[in-house]
């Protein structure tokens, strides 16, 4: 079996009080912080909110990465994925 590889992803919020929600990429919220995410991801496909129920961004997480909350906004936004549970 492959070992998984894991990245550090660091989100900071414009704000010191803004929620940071961190989804995957079949919508199930993962991780929420406050003011500033840190944290180690497989690589792949996330979704983050600043707030619950906004616009959603997409993040890529090929390689460790830090982002904040201007460069997410000035990016492309996304559909949050609606998680589908099995019968």
């Amino acid at each position: 079996m492959p070992k998984q590889i894991y990245h550090r992803l660091v989100i900071s919020a414009a704000r010191p009080e803004t929620e940071i929600w961190l989804g995957d990429d079949e919508g199930h919220f993962v991780q929420k912080a406050v003011g500033e995410l840190r944290t180690d991801l497989m690589s792949g496909d996330y979704v983050v909110e600043f707030g619950l129920g906004t616009q959603t961004y997409p993040v890529a997480l090929p390689a460790p990465a830090r982002v904040t909350q201007a460069q997410l906004e000035a990016g492309p936004t996304c559909p949050r994925p609606i998680p589908e549970i099995p019968e």
